[in-house]
């Protein structure tokens, strides 16, 4: 009896332990690094901010697709139009929208930065879309197209009224 006991209870702490470290690991674990598609656009915008305050044109190139490589030569020039297009330098702007859809085998992602506000008093528009994965065109996945507005301006760019006042990086959409 008093074996059977002890086996109870020595199956009891096991179970308790496991339960209480496997579960609180594998919590956090997950978390720490699963990412949603949102966040990953999120991050990606803000890596992208980071290169137009600093002028980085060798990283902000690493963010575009293959095919986006392949398809546009000239990336390296409209890379350079891009930061001459912001009159100025950036002193503020607001946290990153973003979005995803999709399946797991092809998810769109892209996020936007608004108002952002030059030390001249421009206010700009930077957003980004891309591929996070895409199993039917696995050169597409990365930035597709990075576009700046200038917002300064009262025009309804959705309709595209002011060619001059929008940029793009890549494929225009």
């Amino acid at each position: 009896m008093k074996s059977r006991l002890f086996s109870a209870f020595v199956l009891l702490l096991t179970a308790m332990a496991i339960t209480l470290t496997g579960c609180s690991a594998l919590n956090k674990t997950n978390s720490e690094e699963y990412k949603s598609p949102g966040d990953l656009a999120k991050e990606r915008q803000a890596e992208i901010m980071e290169c137009f305050i600093n002028k980085d044109a060798e990283t902000i190139k690493s963010f575009f697709s293959e095919y986006v490589i392949e398809t546009y030569p000239d990336i390296d020039t409209q890379i350079d139009k891009a930061f001459n297009f912001l009159d100025g330098e950036i002193i503020s702007y607001d946290e990153p929208f973003s979005s995803a859809s999709g399946s797991k085998d092809r998810k769109a992602y892209g996020a936007d930065t608004r108002n952002i506000i030059t030390d001249k008093g421009t206010e700009y528009k930077i957003s980004f879309k891309g591929w996070l994965t895409n199993s039917k065109e696995t050169n597409k996945v990365g930035v597709i197209c990075i576009k700046v507005i200038d917002m300064t301006d009262e025009y309804d760019y959705s309709k595209n009224e002011k060619e001059n006042g929008i940029l793009y990086i890549g494929e225009p959409d």
